[in-house]
């Protein structure tokens, strides 16, 4: 996500100016939280910051006193936030209504650190785990997963918001396309690629997706066979739903082969009307898709917002190492 670059980006410059760090990181919640555990805030010994562990309630009390909390080391601060809690009162102005625990770790240059293992992740493309001991009895075991890689193939107006709010989510950005005068850089400034289609070699992986939008139809035609083979978690195809069928039926490719990856026309049904209002239908049911979710309004929901795995155990604790498994 954007939020990560951006606290890698401060912390690579806090490096290169020798200037320590406090990283705060959600490590558990109860009831209802803004964010979910995993969720960073960066602060520099100079008072840059970056990230954030709540809806900007808790960050606050946290560029106050990060620094005296973590003098003789790692510790998780608790804030409870449910009506009856210390927080209900004082100025937070909090209404989330649960149990927010947040470790609290001083970052030195020249020492490893959990921001290390983030960036390797992100780089070279390969998940990872860390391990939080939080007790001798609790560990918290944190997955890490590459960005989404978002193949982009077709390089014209309508792609540019497609890409840029990709981007804005921290995605990873390939645009591609047949034609030379289509595919500039100076056009899609913020992608990590942008190519004539066939000059490079495109990586796949499992956090790897694709929408198919160049508007030339013996273009997307060539696209759909050649990402048929791939296994993409979610594969899209702009324009209607007669046209992709026509497109299947030329490229002798059966509907059920390509399901449940393969969504067209792409899109949630949001009732969108021009380019920056498709993109946004196109990238949130990417979202959506990636995250198992159905795109519906959360008011039908019926149940909490997010999938919770915490656990309701001990509410104090020390932290006694990170290990990267």
């Amino acid at each position: 996500m954007k939020e990560l670059e951006r606290i890698l980006e401060l912390w690579s410059a806090a490096q290169s100016a020798g200037e320590s760090a406090v990283l705060a990181t959600v490590v558990k919640t109860r009831g209802s939280s803004y964010r979910l555990p995993g969720a960073r805030l960066l602060i520099t010994q100079g008072g840059r910051h970056a990230g954030s562990i709540s809806g900007g309630c808790l960050e606050e009390d946290l560029l106050k006193k990060a620094w005296w909390l973590t003098e003789n080391g790692p510790v998780v601060r608790r804030y409870d936030t449910t009506p009856d809690g210390e927080l209900s009162t004082g100025g937070f102005g909090l209404g989330c209504n649960g149990i927010i625990h947040v470790r609290l770790e001083r970052l030195t240059p020249g020492h490893p650190s959990a921001l290390d293992i983030i960036r390797d992740v992100r780089t070279q493309r390969r998940p990872a785990s860390i391990e939080h001991v939080l007790s001798p009895d609790e560990v918290w075991v944190e997955t890490l997963q590459p960005a989404i890689r978002l193949l982009v193939y077709g390089a014209g107006n309508d792609a540019v918001p497609v890409t840029e709010l990709a981007r804005n989510l921290g995605w990873e950005v390939w645009v591609f396309d047949g034609r030379a005068h289509y595919a500039r850089r100076e056009k899609f400034p913020r992608a990590h690629m942008v190519a004539v289609r066939g000059t490079h070699a495109v990586p796949f992986d499992s956090w790897t997706v694709a929408v198919i939008m160049s508007h030339s139809y013996s273009q997307d035609l060539e696209v759909l066979r050649e990402l048929s083979s791939q296994r993409l978690p979610y594969l899209g195809v702009l324009g209607p739903a007669k046209r992709t069928a026509q497109l299947l039926a030329d490229a002798d490719l059966h509907p059920a082969a390509l399901a449940p990856q393969m969504h067209a026309p792409m899109g949630l049904d949001i009732g969108a009307d021009g380019p920056e209002q498709v993109a946004l239908a196109v990238v949130a049911e990417i979202q959506s898709v990636l995250n198992g979710r159905q795109g519906r309004s959360l008011s039908g929901r019926g149940g909490p917002i997010h999938s919770r795995d915490t656990d309701d155990a001990a509410e104090k604790f020390e932290v006694r190492s990170i290990v990267c498994a």
